[in-house]
């Protein structure tokens, strides 16, 4: 079964017998090394992929780790994902936070750019649901263009909960609750 989206740059959700898969495409206009060096680069995945500051490194092959160190609160979090395949500039696969989760960016040269799918193999839906990957996944891409373009753009997290309400109506994101 697929839940499909109301827009284009929505995440579709499939669910499987193991699991599920999370999928996004983005239409980019910008070359495929462009876009390649935003999702390896730490300090380029510094500018729009987390919701807070981090130290990043990234052991770009296959068995490295990307880290992503930071504190978004009270506490230091240290987020470890093992690279299981890396073939610049075209695609690369990392594991997730949550145990046996993992996300594969595959890039495609197109006249106007590049096409950017990711997809988010999860082993459980609900849990992937309610953990917001969706919103977190769409609120962080929302961010890689202007990224490209030079110019970031801070976390919005007013948009994170409009984009939360967007997809809990379509049932890929818990409701937002009041503050």
């Amino acid at each position: 079964m697929i839940d499909r989206p109301n827009s284009p740059d929505d995440a579709t959700l499939e669910r499987t017998a193991d699991g599920g898969v999370i999928r996004f495409e983005r239409h980019l206009a910008h070359p495929i090394r462009e876009v390649w060096d935003a999702i390896t680069n730490p300090a380029r995945l510094a500018d729009w992929w987390l919701p807070f500051d981090a130290d990043i490194t990234v052991d770009l092959r296959e068995g490295g780790q990307m880290v992503f160190a930071g504190n978004p609160g009270d506490e230091p979090v240290t987020i470890t994902c093992t690279i299981l395949r890396v073939e610049p500039p075209m695609l690369l696969e990392h594991t997730h936070a949550d145990a046996g989760s993992y996300l594969r960016w595959e890039l495609e040269p197109v006249d106007t750019g590049c096409v950017l799918r990711l997809s988010h193999f999860v082993t459980d839906t609900d849990a992937a649901i309610g953990n917001c990957h969706v919103v977190g996944l769409h609120a962080s891409l929302s961010r890689l263009a202007p990224c490209l373009a030079r110019r970031p753009v801070a976390w919005d997290w007013d948009g994170f909960a409009e984009t939360q309400a967007h997809y809990a109506s379509i049932g890929l994101a818990p409701p937002v609750s009041a503050p």
